[in-house]
Parts: structure tokens; C-alpha cells; sequence
């Protein structure tokens, strides 16, 4: 090899292997990682689910007498709203 003794190219050679090897272990240690990630943003995710519906039954009741109580008020809001929504996504 390039004028390289065969002491020094077996050398060469087993340090490469062993490159690779330490490539292969990382890439196993990183896919373990994001299966680890993967797991703990998914239960993560259902519980802020669990919560956000939790909650959104506890105050639905509010949001409706607040609406009968103030119809007027609720159809400004919504209307506000609305517009609001509209310009943002018929913006050119």
C-alpha cells in the first residue's frame, strides 16, 4: 500500500475496523435514543390530551352560560374573531 509496510497497513486496516465498529455501536445508542424520545413524548402528548380535554369539559359549562347570559357580547366576539382569522389567512 503506497509504500507502507504490511505491519502498518494491518494496522491501519484493524483501526478502521474498529471506527467502524464504534460508528455501528453509535448508530444503535442513537436509534435507542429516539425510540427512547418517541416513547416519552408520546405519553407526554396523551396526558397534555387527557388534560386539555379535562379541562375543556370543566369549563364548557361556563363558556355557555357566559353565552346565554351575554349573547350580544359572545356574537361581537365571534364575529371579531372571525374577521380577525380572515385577514390573516386571505393576506397576499
Amino acid at each position: 500500500m503506497l509504500g507502507l509496510g504490511r505491519r502498518e497497513s494491518n494496522r491501519i486496516e484493524e483501526r478502521l475496523g474498529a471506527l467502524k465498529d464504534d460508528f455501528d455501536a453509535l448508530q444503535k445508542d442513537f436509534m435507542g435514543l429516539a425510540d427512547g424520545v418517541q416513547t416519552v413524548a408520546k405519553k407526554r402528548g396523551s396526558q397534555l390530551y387527557s388534560a386539555g380535554e379535562e379541562w375543556t369539559d370543566e369549563n364548557l359549562g361556563d363558556l355557555r352560560e357566559a353565552i346565554r347570559e351575554q349573547p350580544l357580547v359572545a356574537s361581537l366576539i365571534i364575529l371579531g374573531a372571525g374577521a380577525l382569522l380572515g385577514a390573516i389567512l386571505l393576506r397576499r
